[in-house]
Formats: C-alpha cells, sequence, structure tokens
C-alpha cells in the first residue's frame, strides 16, 4: 500500500461516520414523523409496538454509527502517530490538514498562505518522506 492509499483510508473513512450519522439523524426524523402521526390517530391496534421495534432498530442503528466513530478515532491515532514522526513540521501540517482534517486542497493552501502548486509540491514530498519512514508498515 502506498502512504497515499494509508492516509485515504482515514479520510474515507470520516465521510462514512458522516454518511452514517446523515441517515441515522433521516431514520430519527422519520421516527418523530411516524410518532406524531400515530398519536393523532385513534385507531386500536399494534401501533405502539411497531413504534417500540422502530426504537429498538434505531438503537442497533446508532450502535453502528457508534463503531464507525470508534473506528475513525483509532484510524486517526494511528495516523497522527505516524505524521508526527516526519521531519518537516510544515509537511506534517499538509497531511494532518488534509487526511486528519479532511480540508480541501484550496483551504489547505489559503490556511498556509501558500499557493495550490507549492501545497501540492509540499504534499508529494510529504507523502515521499511518509512512505520512506513508514515502508514497513504500509508493506504489512
Amino acid at each position: 500500500m502506498t502512504a497515499k492509499e494509508y492516509l485515504n483510508r482515514v479520510r474515507r473513512q470520516y465521510y462514512v461516520v458522516k454518511r452514517a450519522e446523515e441517515e441515522l439523524t433521516a431514520i430519527k426524523a422519520d421516527i418523530l414523523s411516524l410518532k406524531a402521526s400515530s398519536m393523532t390517530e385513534h385507531v386500536s391496534g399494534t401501533k405502539e409496538s411497531d413504534l417500540a421495534d422502530k426504537y429498538i432498530r434505531l438503537e442497533r442503528y446508532f450502535d453502528t454509527v457508534t463503531a464507525e466513530w470508534d473506528k475513525l478515532i483509532d484510524m486517526r491515532i494511528e495516523a497522527k502517530a505516524m505524521i508526527r514522526t516526519l521531519p518537516d513540521e510544515t509537511q506534517q501540517a499538509v497531511l494532518y490538514a488534509r487526511y486528519i482534517n479532511c480540508g480541501r486542497w484550496e483551504d489547505i493552501a489559503a490556511g498556509m498562505n501558500y499557493s495550490w502548486k507549492h501545497i501540492f509540491r509540499l504534499h508529494g514530498k510529504a507523502l515521499q518522506s511518509f512512505a520512506a519512514i513508514h515502508q514497513s508498515a504500509l508493506d504489512n
């Protein structure tokens, strides 16, 4: 695996978590609208148990989101430790901004007061340094 592939795993996991959180929010909203509609209807039946079942399923989905968060936190801790071993602090900052904070290139360039071109050059050098230092970990 390359340094970029390794670091992109962290970035992708962030988006997995965000999508799962968005789905969880949508499911909560759907359940709340079901609850509101069931309160206005006075029909006998199993509406209460159906709603309880949905809450149980929501809890299971919440557990899934929590597991994805745990995975992201573990990945970030490992990647941060590896990034900190780079001797150049500017290269560390570029990798941290891109892969840990999931920054966009234009935001990273503006935040560091560099041109895009220079950020890409720094990024390339940072990946080379990262790969040289952590080659054995990347090979596993």
